[in-house]
C-alpha cells in the first residue's frame, strides 16, 4: 500500500536530516535527497515498475514544489530552502519538523538539539541583543543590526533575506520545540539551561524592534525586496 501524502513528507524531511545531519548551513542536491527517501522506503520512491532498481525523479519534485491552492508542497511551507536550482537546505522549521517527524528519535533529537544550541547561543548572547535588554533605544546603527544578522552592505539581496528570516524561524521553531515537548527551558548537552520560553519571547520582540527601526536600510540592500 502506497504511503499517505502525510507519510511521504515525512520521510522526505527525514530525508533531509539525513542529507543535512541537521546542519542548517550544509546543501543537498534533490538526488541526494531523492535517493535518501528511496534507500528508506523504495516502494513509495521507486520508479513504477522498477521500484527496487530505481528512485523516481518525478515523484519527488511533485513533493517539493507546489501543484496549486491547497498544496504548497515542502519548499512553499517553508521546511526546505531552495538555495538555487535543484539545491536545498533544511531550515530550522524544516528541522524542527524533521525531528518530530523522524522514528529515530533519540538520533533525530540529539542532531536537532545540537544545532538549536548553536543558533539560539548565537542569538540570545549576541552583544545587540543583551545591550538591547538594558536599554531598548539600542542599537542606534545599522552597523550594529547588521552585525546580528550576519548582513552588510554588498551581501546579496537574496542572502539578507534569509538571514533575517533565519532568526525569526529559528525563535519560531525553537518555540514550536518547547511547545511540543511540553517544558518551558531547553538544555544544552551537559544538561545546563540554555533558553527559555521568556528569552525566545523577548528575542522575537528584539527581531521585530530591529525589522521596524531598520526597515529602510533592509529595503535598499534588498533592492526594495523587504516587506
Amino acid at each position: 500500500m502506497a504511503a499517505k501524502k502525510t507519510d511521504l513528507r515525512q520521510q522526505l524531511l527525514r530525508a533531509a536530516l539525513a542529507c543535512s545531519d541537521g546542519d542548517l548551513r550544509k546543501t543537498f542536491s534533490s538526488e541526494e535527497l531523492l535517493v535518501a527517501a528511496w534507500m528508506s522506503d523504495r516502494t513509495s520512491w521507486g520508479l513504477r515498475g522498477y521500484e527496487r532498481e530505481y528512485p523516481d525523479s518525478n515523484r519527488i519534485h511533485r513533493e517539493l514544489d507546489s501543484r496549486g491552492k491547497g498544496n504548497q508542497g515542502i519548499v512553499g511551507s517553508g521546511l526546505l530552502e531552495r538555495v538555487r536550482p535543484r539545491t536545498y537546505r533544511l531550515t530550522p522549521k524544516g528541522l524542527a519538523e524533521a525531528s518530530t517527524a523522524s522514528s529515530e528519535g533519540s538520533e533525530a533529537r540529539e542532531k536537532t538539539d545540537r544545532v538549536f544550541e548553536m543558533e539560539i547561543k548565537r542569538i540570545v548572547g549576541h552583544p545587540a541583543f543583551v545591550a538591547w535588554l538594558k536599554d531598548p533605544a539600542s542599537p542606534r546603527s545599522f552597523r550594529d543590526a547588521g552585525h546580528f544578522w550576519g548582513v552588510a552592505p554588498g551581501t546579496p539581496p537574496r542572502v539578507v533575506s534569509q538571514r533575517v528570516a533565519g532568526v525569526e524561524e529559528t525563535l519560531a521553531a525553537t518555540e514550536k520545540l518547547l511547545g511540543e515537548r511540553e517544558v518551558d527551558q531547553l538544555g544544552d548537552r551537559h544538561g545546563r539551561v540554555l533558553v527559555d520560553i521568556r528569552d525566545v519571547e523577548r528575542a522575537q520582540e528584539f527581531q521585530q524592534a530591529l525589522k521596524e527601526r531598520f526597515r529602510d536600510d533592509l529595503r535598499i540592500l534588498t533592492h526594495g525586496e523587504f516587506p
